[in-house]
């Protein structure tokens, strides 16, 4: 539980991650910097945003499942199934 609650903390830019330029655009739009921020929009809202696509949504998924992050974000494992 600890090792998920140091990575709530986390700054994007500390992950080692390599995010699209796309993406990394996307965070800025929105004013996103680290994985509480971005935990704390609903997943089912986050497709809602301008410029938030299928590859940035692919994206986001292969980054939760990097990070090991899956119990950070409210609905993921349904929200990953949808299309």
């Amino acid at each position: 539980m600890a090792f998920i609650a140091s990575k709530l903390h986390m700054k994007l830019s500390e992950s080692k991650f390599s995010f699209s330029q796309r993406m990394l655009s996307f965070f800025e739009m929105v004013e996103v910097s680290s994985v509480a921020e971005l935990s704390a929009i609903p997943l089912q809202k986050i497709t809602c945003f301008k410029g938030f696509k299928t590859k940035c949504r692919q994206e986001l998924i292969a980054f939760i499942e990097f990070e090991g992050i899956a119990g950070l974000f409210e609905g993921y494992r349904t929200w990953k199934e949808q299309q």
